[in-house]
């Protein structure tokens, strides 16, 4: 795995972490609307996450069908 994928990676894990926290002690009183828009946030980030590990996985096993053939 390449180390920009990697910070990729992390920087998205810390970001849904990051939100997930604010939602459960905030640092402020949000409305019904920016909690919605907050929960969808996370939501992005967590398909954003998946689709790179997805990614991660075909390139992984290209490589090796690469290296095989």
């Amino acid at each position: 795995m390449s180390t920009t994928i990697t910070t990729l990676e992390y920087v998205l894990k810390s970001s849904i972490y990051e939100n997930k926290m604010e939602l459960v002690n905030p640092s402020r009183e949000y409305s019904e609307r920016e909690i919605a828009y907050i929960k969808g946030y996370i939501q992005s980030l967590e398909d954003t996450l998946y689709e790179l590990e997805i990614l991660n996985e075909e390139d992984s096993d290209n490589l090796y069908k690469i290296c095989l053939n």
